[in-house]
């Protein structure tokens, strides 16, 4: 595991954010008690639909350095001073239901950036967030580390409480996605990931790791039980950061190339206008030539053309080809005969970007790869504790 306190050695600097969910103290009045602790930057205390939890304490975006885990300490030395005050034991603060999530950010950080002023940044200005992020991950480093926790999910689920695993009181909010690793594999899209891993929970946000967050810029993993201590949530979120960037500098090529193939819509216009007409023609084997489409639907040529190019528009270039008077062998003639439009059923895309690495450079699939040996033995223990 790279030194996640050294991050000029560290290439590259993901970032994270912790919700801790507590019970016991509404979460207006939270937020005014951890002012009163002196903690006034960097969070900010929310409403969870949850009935059994009253208030979430969410931190800003930070960066694994020494700055963030002094703001941590801080934050749950007055959340558990809190917990002691007014409600005579800082354990009150948790119940079953409660957890604690963890964000990956979905970009990591611009070349250059330190982490530690980031982290003083994002404290200062939260809720605001400033950008010193650099474009966000590649589907291919993403699939990985979803694929990489699925695959080792039963195993994950014996370093956390009962309540966070198969039929405790709190896995509904965190149902695990073991039985989705080979249609994890097969995802070509951060639409199809997200769409896969809600497919465990009704389409909602409630999977071990979900990506519903994504359009805030996070991936985000929710199995860990709702804890207080400093600690665990320490040990937790570096896990999680070591298998991200175990894939991204051990198992992904950031500057290879992919094949995707793509399937064109059925209908992807309203049927029987004659725009949809005019596409079902053209989604043929053949496709149709200029002549038949302005005989199916009664336009002019140049509206025909015109529609070829909405359609392409709407569907993607490379899905639809124009076969020329040329390439169908005639020289002379009138291209309204003899120029053909076709829609592929499918093609293929090749695109730059990341791709998984080839199998003899390719570091290893177990999540306890890189991890340092204390940290290993860590977990053991917690993992022989829980059970």
């Amino acid at each position: 595991m790279p030194d996640l306190n050294n991050t000029t050695a560290l290439t590259p600097i993901p970032t994270f954010g912790i919700e801790v969910e507590t019970h016991g103290i509404s979460y207006p009045r939270f937020e005014r008690l951890l002012n009163d602790e002196g903690i006034t930057s960097g969070f900010k205390s929310v409403h969870d639909a949850s009935l059994n939890v009253d208030a979430e304490i969410v931190t800003c975006p930070l960066a694994p350095c020494q700055t963030a885990w002094e703001y941590i300490q801080n934050l749950l030395s007055a959340i558990n001073k809190i917990g002691r005050r007014e409600l005579g034991s800082s354990n009150r603060l948790i119940n079953v239901g409660c957890g604690l999530h963890v964000h990956i950010g979905n970009a990591f950080l611009k070349n250059g950036v330190d982490a530690d002023e980031y982290c003083r940044k994002s404290i200062a200005a939260f809720p605001t967030l400033h950008l010193d992020h650099a474009d966000a991950m590649d589907v291919a480093l993403v699939k990985d580390i979803v694929w990489r926790y699925a695959r080792q999910q039963k195993m994950i689920s014996t370093m956390l409480a009962n309540s966070r695993r198969q039929g405790g009181e709190g896995h509904r909010f965190c149902k695990e996605i073991d039985r989705l690793v080979a249609q994890i594999e097969n995802a070509n899209t951060i639409s199809q990931l997200k769409s896969i891993l809600a497919s465990v929970c009704d389409d909602s946000k409630f999977s071990s790791v979900t990506l519903k967050t994504w359009r805030k810029g996070t991936i985000e993993f929710r199995q860990h039980q709702g804890t207080t201590d400093n600690l665990k949530i320490r040990r937790w979120v570096e896990f999680l950061l070591n298998i991200v960037n175990h894939s991204a500098i051990n198992r992904i090529d950031g500057n290879g190339t992919r094949t995707i193939e793509h399937t064109t819509p059925l209908d992807p216009f309203r049927r029987n206008t004659r725009v949809g007409v005019q596409y079902n023609m053209m989604r043929t084997d053949n496709g149709a030539t200029t002549r038949e489409l302005m005989d199916a639907t009664g336009c002019s040529e140049q509206r025909v053309r015109a529609r070829v190019t909405e359609i392409r528009q709407r569907i993607g270039t490379q899905a639809v080809v124009t076969h020329t008077q040329q390439s169908n062998g005639a020289n002379y003639g009138d291209g309204t005969d003899r120029t053909r439009y076709q829609v592929l059923q499918t093609y293929q895309e090749q695109t730059d970007g990341a791709e998984l690495m080839p199998e003899n450079r390719r570091g290893g699939e177990s999540v306890w790869c890189g991890i340092t040996d204390d940290h290993f033995a860590w977990w053991q223990d917690r993992i022989t504790a829980l059970s």
